[in-house]
């Protein structure tokens, strides 16, 4: 059966495209998309099936109650990918396009951060910080509060219930006051948890973190973990490494949904595990010995899509089945990648795309000429054809904008894409620091540098990790050394 955290998303990206595919004006509110009223809406069918056999959204000709994985949320980011199948798709807001110079941003010396931002239903927002730092502005950049652990690296946070959740390097998990910044409790979990940018992820019952620390140099855990929202205390874990030798999980961002769990691990092995207790519900191997990818999963519909890299130095995206893990589609590309995807619909085409970036990692930042280049491609989500591709100026400099040796950037080379409502696709170019706005103008395959109606972008100078966080007429950024706010 479909979940109710679909069958919101479903109803919002319903309303999106018929009232709200306009710039916002003023201070709007999000929409609840719980209430009474909005169930009844509920009796919808879908028309776009993936191969026959799934739909998109898919609309249940009944409503179901909220079960144990819901993740349902009336903040407009409430964690790194929007939703439970971490989509990236914003079917309620759309953003700024062209990108205006920043309202504002934050720049403190030594501050950095790799995390995703949220932002709650009065376009309030939330990071945390490599140096443990967590922060809460206004939409106007006026500073909330601040809370420092007694750690430092803590992870992207997630927003429930009037609640902040996020973990620290020291095996510190916390829960926040949203509106205070007051500590509700805190609990160590693991001796420690790893310094990549992995999500806490919040559900109504439980909270997901990775599984400790690996002690690699640039982060890792050795799985996944499952602890009681309410205080945190640990209700089971699950190692991939015994299913998969050498392999382990970097920058953990699962989705949540049908009282399972669905993550990946560094070889490009896709896994399904039970809310209950961890259980493999079906495991799907990387393609290959030797591989190595940072590529995540994104999930809509009774489909979850994995962007992987092979040993060869190529990459790909593949399509596979929630139930059973079967596959449905792969598409090769000529380059690896190392970010998750994204699904939704997007600018001038009828039907959900799924956004990647392809492209290694820009580095570290050594005083040596270069020449980095990378893509991002939109794949029919049904077809798995390319519907569009973009590329960004070549980078000529060992490791990323804004990389010292004193204060080190180590994004991906492109960060997730965030789609709003109205197709637009934001996505970090992570190498040279900027941040592009992208739509396919006139559908002939190509968004265009050249095109003003295609491409717009705002360079920060530094890159960005996660992908930009997206509400009604704005969207943060956060980049290593300057977060900055777009309205």
């Amino acid at each position: 059966m479909v979940s109710m955290p679909f069958l919101r998303s479903a109803l919002c990206t319903l309303l999106a495209f018929v009232g709200l595919l306009v710039e916002a004006w003023g201070a709007p509110q999000a929409p609840d998309c719980d209430s009474a009223s909005t169930v009844e809406l509920l009796q919808l069918d879908s028309a776009l099936q993936f191969r026959g056999q799934t739909e998109l959204l898919a609309v249940n000709s009944s409503a179901q109650s909220l079960n144990s994985t819901s993740t349902a949320s009336s903040y407009w980011y409430p964690v790194r990918g929007v939703d439970a199948g971490r989509s990236g798709y914003c079917p309620s807001a759309v953003g700024p396009f062209p990108l205006p110079a920043p309202a504002w941003s934050l720049e403190i010396p030594g501050l950095n951060f790799h995390q995703t931002p949220v932002i709650d239903d009065f376009l309030n927002i939330y990071t945390t910080s490599d140096s443990g730092t967590v922060l809460s502005f206004s939409k106007d950049g006026q500073k909330r509060w601040e809370f420092q652990p007694k750690s430092i690296r803590c992870q992207n946070p997630s927003l429930f219930d009037g609640k902040l959740y996020t973990a620290c390097a020291n095996g510190q998990v916390v829960a926040l006051e949203m509106d205070t910044g007051e500590e509700v409790w805190s609990r160590p979990v693991f001796d420690g948890l790893p310094t990549d940018a992995y999500t806490v992820s919040a559900t109504e019952d439980f909270l997901v973190i990775p599984m400790a620390d690996t002690g690699l140099e640039f982060g890792g855990a050795w799985g996944v973990a499952l602890l009681d929202r309410a205080d945190g205390r640990l209700r089971w874990s699950y190692n991939v490494s015994t299913r998969a030798p050498k392999s382990y999980v970097i920058n953990l961002d699962p989705c949540i949904l049908n009282e399972s769990i669905i993550l990946s691990d560094t070889s490009g092995g896709v896994y399904r595990l039970s809310v209950e207790d961890g259980s493999e519900m079906w495991r799907v191997p990387g393609l290959d010995e030797g591989t190595f990818t940072l590529g995540g999963v994104a999930c809509a519909g009774d489909m979850v899509f994995n962007g992987y890299s092979r040993a060869d130095g190529s990459g790909g995206l593949r399509a596979l089945s929630i139930d059973n893990g079967s596959l449905a589609w792969n598409r090769p590309f000529p380059k690896v990648v190392h970010n998750a995807p994204s699904i939704g619909w997007i600018h001038n085409h009828p039907s959900p795309a799924v956004i990647v970036g392809m492209g290694e990692p820009p580095g570290r930042p050594w005083p040596l000429p270069a020449n980095i280049t990378g893509k991002v491609v939109a794949v029919d989500a049904a077809t798995n054809q390319v519907i569009w591709t973009f590329e960004p100026p070549p980078w000529h400099h060992w490791g990323a904008a804004g990389s010292t040796f004193e204060q080190l950037c180590f994004p991906d080379l492109f960060s997730a894409a965030t789609i709003g409502a109205d197709g637009t696709v934001y996505i970090n170019w992570s190498a040279a620091g900027i941040t592009y706005a992208l739509r396919d103008a006139n559908a002939d395959g190509i968004v265009s540098l050249q095109d003003p109606r295609e491409v717009s972008a705002a360079d920060l100078g530094s890159a960005a990790t996660g992908p930009p966080a997206l509400a009604p007429g704005m969207i943060f950024v956060n980049t290593c050394r300057r977060p900055s706010a777009f309205f």
